[in-house]
């Protein structure tokens, strides 16, 4: 079918007012893939341009691929979500370790760990040697790690987390992960495009850069490509693979979101109740119905269940959405990591189905919360100066809820983000829907807030 020209004229809209070089997009519809495509171009320098096969990181995309891994191991015997980490890796510890004992593989895979970001991934992709080559030696490292939450107790992106469930699921299945992957996703869904080496992306005749405008900070390569700078990215991400080292396609992409929601008969093997169980909502966020699976972001749509997951690198932006009933599903990729593919994916996702949430996506999300509206006093006790690795952010009282004040987590420019209050100590953004928790000490008194997996201390 190709694209509409209204979808067209979407996406070109959106990489010229977000100054985007290159973007490319696939569209599922039943068992199809009804559209597939580049706009733009893949590399500046040579006026390449974006196809359908053009390699990307797809960054934490990968996710969803490691939650079904473990659903496949937990489906044929071998592995427990409820099991304790240390029963398949007994060498795993944190620094608290009657909490690092209590540990699960689904407190993983629905980020509600206690660990968040630990630093550990930071280093891996901001040092010029990776200072944890194997994943054995990442798994030693986390025993400095310190908790920003009691496990079980609030939503902490963990990317650490992941790559622990990645080395749990090889040392289960008895073969290196990157086979895992490649044996039991890749093969049988015919992901000729894709690959599980960093490197393949990186010495790809048809692959993308990843690029930013202003500051790169330490991702400058130094390269330029007309008026971009090109990003630098590690070449050895293997460590990670589990949370975001996989790189494909959006042709790709579709086949794995056609398999995704084959309920009857999925080449991934999987029954409908283990694709179901990871595309439903594992840990709530507040009283909205919102919240997140086991690799996958859950919204609703009225009584229409949503699932996607955004993927982020410097330079890079990706998003897989999906709508399981109506067998529908959006990929989006593009090369600045600062302007955010979820906004495009949502936008042509209005165009094939009807509209999702909102007729523009500067409205805020219509998700409903029956938490008594906060009063000022009542948000007082949440506002102040809070310190994170990239500088201070600044938390100030809003309508419902929080306003934060932040630097970028990554290379894109200062943000500000609106929340709603669902829950004690619980906020969501405006925007994307994303979870905001506030953790207390022992005194009571809110210490830090967590956002993208980081800790923000209160000053």
């Amino acid at each position: 079918m190709g694209f509409t020209p209204e979808q067209e004229s979407i996406v070109t809209d959106f990489i010229g007012e977000h100054d985007i070089p290159g973007a490319a997009v696939a569209i599922v519809r039943g068992s199809e893939i009804i559209a597939e495509g580049g706009f733009g171009v893949a590399d500046v320098s040579k006026k390449a341009p974006a196809t359908a096969h053009t390699i990307w990181p797809i960054c934490s995309i990968t996710k969803s691929f490691t939650g079904v891994s473990a659903m496949q191991l937990v489906e044929s015997g071998k592995l427990r979500l409820d099991e304790p980490v240390q029963t398949y890796l007994p060498g795993f510890r944190l620094k608290d370790q009657a909490a690092s004992r209590r540990m699960t593989t689904r407190m993983f895979l629905r980020h509600n760990s206690g660990m968040g970001r630990t630093g550990h991934q930071d280093r891996t992709r901001e040092e010029a040697v990776n200072p944890y080559p194997t994943r054995e030696s990442l798994i030693a490292a986390l025993d400095s790690a310190e908790l920003q939450s009691a496990p079980g107790e609030a939503f902490s992106y963990c990317n650490e987390g992941f790559a622990t469930v990645g080395h749990t699921i090889e040392k289960v299945a008895g073969v290196p992960l990157e086979e895992y992957f490649t044996r039991n996703i890749l093969d049988p869904v015919g992901m000729s495009d894709t690959s599980i080496d960093f490197m393949d992306w990186k010495n790809g005749a048809d692959r993308t850069y990843a690029y930013s405008r202003d500051d790169a900070g330490a991702f400058d390569s130094g390269e330029r490509h007309g008026d971009y700078i090109v990003i630098h990215l590690n070449d050895d991400y293997q460590t990670f693979l589990s949370t975001g080292g996989i790189v494909s396609s959006v042709h790709d992409l579709a086949l794995y979101q056609i398999a995704s929601m084959a309920y009857e008969d999925s080449p991934l093997g999987l029954t409908a109740g283990s694709l179901d169980h990871m595309q439903s909502v594992q840990f709530p966020f507040g009283d909205t119905g919102w919240g997140y699976g086991l690799g996958y972001w859950v919204f609703w749509s009225g009584s229409t269940k949503v699932i996607g997951h955004s993927g982020g690198l410097p330079g890079i932006s990706t998003y897989s959405m999906m709508i399981p009933s109506e067998k529908t599903g959006v990929v989006v990729f593009t090369n600045r990591g600062d302007r955010k593919a979820f906004f495009l994916a949502e936008q042509l996702m209005n165009t094939v189905r009807g509209q999702v949430w909102r007729d523009a996506t500067s409205e805020p999300l219509p998700y409903k919360t029956r938490y008594p509206g906060p009063s000022v006093n009542d948000l007082a006790e949440y506002t102040g100066n809070y310190e994170f690795r990239a500088g201070t952010a600044e938390v100030e009282v809003g309508v419902g809820g929080v306003v934060i004040k932040t630097p970028s987590r990554l290379d894109g420019p200062p943000l500000s983000i609106t929340t709603t209050q669902v829950g004690r100590d619980s906020f969501i953004s405006l925007d994307q829907g994303m979870s905001i928790p506030f953790v207390r000490d022992a005194s009571g008194r809110v210490v830090r807030f967590l956002n993208g997996g980081y800790s923000y201390e209160r000053v």
